[in-house]
């Protein structure tokens, strides 16, 4: 189809009946999905989630997708969020090399992942998968964080499509003492809520303010003191050292591995904070691990993968 005719059309219809842009986006939805390869896949996602068009709000129900090499997930897409993308692509490439790393490693080394910051819970339902078709089936466990309304609401619905059984999410952030805390959501940025009003400010001038639950730190022992191997993910937008301050008697007793999103925001506190010049640092790659002695911001690849150093670190590039 002609550029400026799709355009025309997809105008056209964003603005008519909310009825009619919805089975409009269904078909290509399903017409993509079904016969299109990835690069055509692609561009009918561009054209017609292009910022020209103003589409009425939408509910979908879950696209299969593909994360790394080999998992499929249920996922709900949402319009102008990351997920929209499992509208008209079988493989979501949002993180791949990140998903890629954690599938070839989860299952086989952790029985105990703690997500703090999960979002809408791309990470959590696709670690649940794993374990699902892991040989430790049942014993593994991901205990899941997240203070967002709306994004928690999001991460259930995922949850509830992909009947996850190795799952606990909590309502709730992780810091240094239990209580009410305020947090700041930048409006149309629902992944960037933030315990931080100044990191969400980075984003729009246009701040929601709400109240989050906030789980001390030291109640996170309960499920690390039965685990033999952990994994943090951490993803707080920007709260970060503030959390690993409050993590650090945990992390200095039981010495789990950390995937951590370093950004230019946290670059100098992280690569200054104590704890984490005990853990050997990884950033990871297309190409897989790659060592180095300290953090650098980088907008392409932004997660790191942290290995105590004293507790086999120095095996970590093997993954």
């Amino acid at each position: 189809m002609n550029n400026s005719i799709a355009k025309a059309i997809h105008g056209r219809l964003a603005r008519g009946p909310r009825s009619l842009a919805f089975a409009y986006v269904s078909f290509w939805s399903w017409v993509s999905r079904t016969f299109l390869p990835v690069s055509l896949q692609r561009r009918v996602r561009n054209s017609i989630c292009s910022s020209d068009h103003q589409w009425p709000d939408m509910d979908f129900a879950a696209r299969r997708v593909r994360l790394g090499a080999r998992t499929e997930v249920a996922l709900i897409p949402h319009w102008k969020e990351f997920d929209q993308e499992a509208l008209f692509l079988n493989v979501l490439e949002y993180e791949a090399p990140v998903f890629r790393w954690l599938e070839d490693n989860v299952a086989e080394t952790y029985d105990l992942i703690v997500e703090i910051g999960a979002n809408a819970g791309l990470y959590t339902v696709f670690f649940d998968a794993l374990f699902k078709r892991s040989a430790s089936a049942g014993k593994s466990k991901v205990v899941s964080f997240e203070p967002a309304p709306e994004a928690y609401r999001r991460l259930i619905a995922n949850l509830a499509a992909n009947e996850a059984r190795n799952v606990s999410a909590y309502q709730a952030a992780v810091g240094d003492r239990s209580g009410l805390q305020a947090f700041y959501e930048p409006v149309g940025h629902l992944t960037n809520g933030s315990l931080l009003r100044e990191f969400s400010e980075i984003f729009t001038g246009e701040i929601d303010e709400t109240v989050a639950i906030v789980v001390a730190a030291p109640e996170l022992e309960r499920w690390m003191s039965v685990a033999t191997r952990v994994l943090v993910k951490i993803d707080v937008e920007g709260f970060e050292p503030e959390l690993l301050t409050a993590l650090r008697p945990l992390l200095q007793r039981h010495c789990p591995d950390l995937l951590i999103e370093v950004l230019p925001f946290t670059l100098d506190k992280l690569n200054d904070d104590p704890i984490v010049m005990g853990y050997e640092k990884y950033l990871i790659l297309p190409a897989g691990l790659e060592k180095a002695d300290a953090f650098h911001a980088s907008h392409q690849h932004r997660d790191w993968l942290l290995r105590w150093s004293a507790a086999g670190g120095t095996t970590a590039a093997a993954g």
